[in-house]
């Protein structure tokens, strides 16, 4: 595809110009309903942000010590020349974030701004299905206030 070319010298300047009339002024609150197609969430130190940096060209923090993402990441995943999806790395969520503990609370609704929530488990963790059942219950919670 070949892009059209501005030409300076095409440009006709102005040969006159009116005084304005004064506008209206109107002071808006605007909410973001979604931020990405897929967020990822999980407890701290599970491998979001690594997850997020390797299916995209993010290049979030990356370290080992719990609470590194301070705030969520967001990556483009292109799927095929005319396809991506955008996909956000939530702060790491621990149980009691809906009550306010951790940083977690701050960011879960970012969660409900996704389009699909994908659960990332550190599969080195002991009790993998009690650390699912804990995010789970975080994000009824969050969802129930």
């Amino acid at each position: 595809m070949v892009m059209p070319t501005l030409s300076l010298r095409a440009a006709k300047p102005l040969k006159f110009a009116e005084k304005g009339a004064p506008g209206e002024a109107l002071e808006l609150q605007l909410e973001l309903k979604m931020i990405a197609d897929i967020g990822i969430v999980g407890l701290p130190n599970a491998g979001k942000s690594t997850l997020l940096s390797k299916l995209s060209n993010a290049r979030p923090e990356i370290a080992d010590y719990p609470f590194t993402t301070l705030t969520p990441n967001l990556g483009v995943v292109d799927l095929d020349k005319t396809t991506s999806l955008l996909v956000a790395d939530i702060p790491g969520l621990i149980e009691g974030a809906a009550q306010g503990k951790g940083l977690g609370h701050d960011f879960l609704k970012h969660i409900e701004r996704t389009a699909v929530i994908l659960h990332l488990i550190d599969a080195y963790q002991e009790a993998v299905a009690g650390v699912y059942q804990t995010v789970r219950a975080e994000l009824e919670a969050t969802s129930q206030n």
